[in-house]
């Protein structure tokens, strides 16, 4: 059987972008493995600064999807002016949000620790680590958006590659920073902090040298003027995307706070699911990401056609390759599961949880790739409404009612989460048929 060539061109763009988001995730695990040595104070101070950082990076993201879908139809138009000036206001955007996250981290670092429930002893090993990471927030802002630029092209190789070579200059700082060599005795937790701004710097300067060979993308000084009606329009796209994502962070932040008075070995499942999910996710994400790119570049141009052909493919293939990952490692998990503990009962809950998750995989892949269809479509609205409504209706009540209140334990929050799936996989479905998808984006 022939492989249609929309489904070649939408697995060509999202395999690399599945690489670079399991590279992003890598060099979380490499900071937390060092960190570790340092001991239980080092690795809860990153804990804590963590739970702002991914709040900060989430809305950076939003920005950068919106950066992605404007660029991805100027690009498909052939419209090198209108690119380059997307480009430029969603870097000048993620600048302007990156100074205002990094002011009020630095100035108020004291109060954000204390929010949530640091003490004194945690607050004191976190600070300096909190600042740095927290204070230099710009420049990842800068090194997502620039890395959108390339996506939204269908240049995911580029990012990939750069994040090969960021990983392994952040391998080295870290290590070099944290423990010292030589002469030098290095900084404990405030060398990882920098390492790591380090290594986001580096990635964003090849980015942005690399850019400069590509016509279509590469900047100049004439390029660098506010245009208002873009700006504009920009921003007006960007805020229902940033408050889809924080609304999401803040139900996940209220029902992980039930999951935690359900007890240590309720909880220790649910963070070691959500570590295994995070493949399969991960996925789902890359193939978004495809579909994002080549629906945008299809608007621009004007083979309207080419939208539902490529929907339907990065739906099909993300949601057999998320369902048949699950599944993985659902009938794994007895052995997996002793990867990370010996407790009997926390295996057995993770192989019940996996199976339920398993078969919630393609109601998500629907989520994942039918939320960046709808934006690339030109309405970050209607995802926002989908997300605040699974995520607080359904997935945070249901958490609330059926796993915390009447008991059923993990389980009915896993279910939760797939029922919650399922309600917005239906909506947008909803949307798709009774709704004009394409807007105009100015």
């Amino acid at each position: 059987m022939q492989v249609p060539s929309k489904a070649k061109k939408v697995f060509r763009i999202a395999l690399p972008a599945i690489g670079e988001s399991y590279l992003q995730s890598l060099l979380g695990v490499v900071d937390s493995f060092f960190i570790a040595k340092l001991g239980l104070l080092a690795i809860n101070a990153v804990g804590v600064t963590n739970i702002y950082s991914m709040t900060y990076i989430g809305v950076f993201t939003a920005i950068s999807a919106t950066l992605s879908v404007f660029l991805s139809r100027a690009f498909g138009a052939k419209d090198e002016e209108r690119s380059k000036s997307v480009i430029f206001h969603g870097l000048f955007i993620s600048i302007l949000i990156g100074l205002l996250f990094s002011f009020v981290s630095v100035l108020f670092a004291n109060s954000l620790l204390e929010m949530i429930g640091a003490n004194e002893k945690l607050k004191d090993t976190a600070m300096v680590y909190f600042k740095v990471v927290l204070g230099l927030t710009p420049f990842i802002a800068l090194f997502t958006a620039q890395s959108a630029s390339f996506r939204a092209i269908g240049d995911t190789k580029t990012p990939f590659r750069i994040g090969i070579e960021m990983n392994a200059v952040h391998v080295i700082l870290d290590y070099v920073l944290i423990f010292g060599i030589g002469p030098f005795s290095g900084l404990g937790l405030t060398g990882a902090a920098i390492a790591m701004i380090l290594a986001r710097i580096y990635g964003f300067l090849r980015l942005v040298i690399i850019s400069q060979s590509i016509s279509s993308i590469s900047l100049k000084i004439s390029n660098f003027k506010v245009r208002w009606n873009l700006a504009g329009s920009m921003i007006k796209f960007a805020v229902p995307a940033t408050l889809e994502r924080l609304s999401m962070r803040l139900g996940q932040v209220v029902y992980f706070g039930l999951i935690v008075r359900m007890g240590t070995e309720v909880y220790a499942t649910h963070n070691i699911a959500g570590t295994l999910t995070t493949f399969a996710y991960t996925v789902g994400g890359g193939f978004a990401v495809a579909a994002s790119t080549l629906i945008g570049q299809a608007i621009g141009e004007k083979n309207l056609s080419d939208v539902k052909e490529y929907r339907k493919w990065s739906y099909i293939q993300s949601a057999i390759s998320m369902t048949v990952i699950t599944a993985i490692l659902a009938t794994a998990s007895p052995w997996i599961g002793k990867l990370f503990t010996h407790n009997e009962t926390v295996i057995h809950l993770l192989m019940i949880i996996l199976l339920i998750d398993m078969f919630s995989q393609p109601f998500l892949a629907s989520v994942l790739v039918d939320t960046s269809v709808v934006q690339a479509g030109g309405n970050s609205s209607f995802p926002m409404i989908v997300t605040m409504i699974g995520i607080w209706v359904v997935r945070t009540l249901g958490v609330y009612l059926f796993a915390w209140k009447l008991g059923f334990g993990l389980p009915a929050v896993w279910i939760s989460i797939a029922a919650d799936n399922a309600l917005r996989a239906g909506l947008f479905v909803w949307y798709r048929r009774r709704e004009n998808v394409i807007k105009e984006l100015v």
